[in-house]
């Protein structure tokens, strides 16, 4: 049996599992008897592609948790650790006299 939501004008918003049929009429709140009304809902029927699923958690996910990515230097990643040159061969006796 499905559940649906109600609303009772007084204590809010309820469940209740019972058939098609019978939540039209409405339920009977739990706490005061009123009949609340059948709260409209939007099936839980997934018409993404997998592809697209997988993105959308992975998005989930990484909103509230960035994760840490440590990543190493490439040749040409443009960082100024990588723009550094080598010093001048054609001085050797200048290396280390700095």
């Amino acid at each position: 049996m499905p559940i649906y939501d109600f609303a009772c004008a007084e204590h809010g918003i309820f469940t209740e599992r019972m058939s098609y049929e019978a939540s039209l009429a409405g339920a009977p709140c739990p706490h005061c008897g009123a009949p609340g009304a059948v709260l409209p809902a939007l099936p839980l029927v997934s018409t993404l592609s997998s592809a697209l699923r997988r993105a959308e958690r992975r998005a989930e996910a990484t909103s509230a948790e960035p994760r840490v990515v440590k990543r190493g230097h490439l040749p040409s990643c443009g960082c100024n650790l990588c723009k550094k040159k080598a010093p001048p061969t054609s001085r050797r006796w200048m290396l280390g006299q700095c």
